[in-house]
């Protein structure tokens, strides 16, 4: 793990870090504009209750503005998704229509066909100088790049999107749209909730072992044995008595990697609970929901950049 400081604080995969080609950051909540619940650096509007509303669009824009610029992309096209908890990938090609202005104004004040609004919860890209982003507050970021084909990925990997094996997935859309092979492709599981803090219901064990089923979306039969196999759940006594059920959210997307064929010295997990650590991520459990997003971004720069 590499950690960097200037305005923001981000982190960095450092197996990712040697590929001067690729830029990348998993961001804190500290150096940003916005106030309240979603203090520091937020870029999301998400929060809105009958007595909350979501923080301003300003700061959300300001915000994503200073992760760009953070990473010295600032002029990069920005691209993300309405993130639905399911195992959908989207493949970003410039002729596709893609919204490109995520940290710009009219990603909320221009009039957008329905078609470009996208749901997936990961996408991937062979285009050069665009920025691949989302937003997280306790689920799981992973990201991807395959130097050979000059492939990258990010997927968001809630514990529904986990069980639909979202991972799995994305690699598989790796394969199927760039040609990669999954002993060539390198993967960092960024900081998620961890099992100190993630009680989850007996009823979220019995999907991953296949005795219930999602009422929607079902899991995929092909990653039906490989969700079971990865999952990784622990039973806590508490003081009182009562057992606790807990999942290890990074550590089941971690199996499901292995299990898909990426080497285990390809894969980096910055092991570090949002939830224990709210004071530097948002995170949704540990602020019962009245919190903001962090976002993780990727981007491969142009060869010309490259070779400066």
């Amino acid at each position: 793990m590499i950690e960097q400081q200037r305005v923001t604080r981000y982190l960095q995969f450092s197996h990712l870090s040697q590929f001067s080609e690729l830029a990348h950051g998993i961001f804190t909540r500290h150096g940003g504009h916005s106030q309240g619940y979603y203090e520091g650096l937020n870029t999301s509007t998400t929060l809105k209750t009958a007595t909350e509303n979501g923080d301003k669009i300003a700061n959300v824009i300001r915000n994503r503005k200073l992760v760009l610029s953070s990473l010295g992309i600032a002029d990069y096209p920005a691209v993300s998704v309405w993130q639905v908890h399911g195992a959908d990938v989207a493949t970003v090609t410039m002729q596709d229509g893609w919204r490109t202005d995520w940290s710009h104004d009219s990603y909320y004040f221009r009039s957008w066909e329905p078609a470009a609004v996208r749901k997936a919860d990961a996408l991937i890209t062979q285009e050069r100088e665009i920025a691949l982003a989302l937003s997280f507050a306790d689920c799981t970021p992973i990201l991807f790049y395959d130097p050979v084909e000059q492939a990258i990925g990010i997927a968001h990997g809630g514990w529904r999107g986990t069980a639909r094996g979202i991972v799995m997935a994305t690699i598989d859309a790796l394969q199927e749209r760039f040609g990669c092979q999954p002993q060539n492709i390198y993967a960092g599981i960024a900081p998620a909730i961890g099992p100190c803090c993630y009680e989850v219901s007996s009823m979220v064990r019995d999907i991953f072992m296949g005795k219930q089923e999602f009422d929607e979306r079902p899991i995929a039969d092909q990653y039906r044995d490989r969700v079971r196999k990865s999952a990784q759940f622990t039973t806590v006594r508490m003081a009182n008595g009562r057992e606790s059920l807990r999942l290890d959210v990074q550590g089941t997307n971690r199996g499901q990697l292995l299990l898909s064929g990426i080497l285990p010295e390809h894969i980096e997990t910055l092991e570090i609970c949002t939830s224990c650590q709210k004071e530097d991520f948002f995170s949704h459990r540990g602020h019962a929901g009245k919190t903001g997003r962090f976002p993780v971004v990727i981007a491969l720069r142009s060869r010309e950049r490259v070779q400066l």
